[in-house]
């Protein structure tokens, strides 16, 4: 999380994430579009890679921002001035809906990626393989996640709403010197396969 993050996720994983149980608003689907051949670069593979990557995008990666108000701790306060807070529990097991569908999502994403997409362009062949280097990191730091929300100090249960989200925050990071870039090289595969998301929110992947 920005106190840092998913990939994301995040949250990364934004790091998009469906809504959170019943406390979060919905909002429309957001979509990217493949644009016209004379935007994309002028290849086959790119053109046949750009359709099939739009694909995955549009069904894994763009509902992650919906979770975006876990990317930091100003932000979640920001959401609970405007909405009622849960409660503790109901906070705890809401973040952790919230990682486990970004952790699920991103794992179709890197799939597709994996199996799904093939492209003979070197540049966007390196790319790929790239996201899915990354993809996997953001995978791996939202299962870290989860398990340490399964291992919360107790007495972390009777704080104030603040400080309990603060205390949450630092229990959940990731302790070690991984840098996460799963969120650039989106926006760089998208830069360079002339895509624009209608949302550019980064996934909650961060430490």
């Amino acid at each position: 999380m920005k106190a840092k993050k998913f990939i994301t996720v995040g949250i990364l994983l934004a790091l998009s994430l469906g809504s959170v149980a019943c406390t979060k608003k919905e909002e429309p689907k957001k979509t990217v579009t493949t644009p016209p051949k004379s935007e994309q670069q002028n290849t086959p593979q790119a053109t046949e890679y750009s359709t099939n990557y739009s694909k995955y995008y549009n069904d894994y990666i763009t509902g992650l921002d919906n979770y975006s108000m876990y990317n930091n701790t100003e932000s979640i306060n920001k959401y609970y001035k405007e909405n009622k807070y849960p409660g503790n529990e109901k906070y705890v097991s809401d973040l952790k809906v919230a990682y486990k569908d970004s952790k699920e999502k991103i794992q179709s994403f890197v799939n597709a990626l994996k199996n799904d997409i093939k492209t003979d362009d070197t540049n966007l062949k390196k790319m790929n393989e790239n996201l899915i280097v990354e993809g996997q990191k953001t995978i791996d730091n939202l299962d870290m996640k989860i398990k340490n929300l399964d291992t919360l100090p107790k007495d972390i249960m009777e704080k104030s709403q603040e400080e309990f989200i603060k205390s949450v925050d630092e229990a959940t990071k990731i302790k070690d010197k991984t840098e996460n870039e799963f969120n650039k090289i989106l926006k760089d595969m998208n830069k360079a396969l002339g895509i624009t998301p209608s949302n550019n929110k980064d996934i909650n992947t961060k430490k």
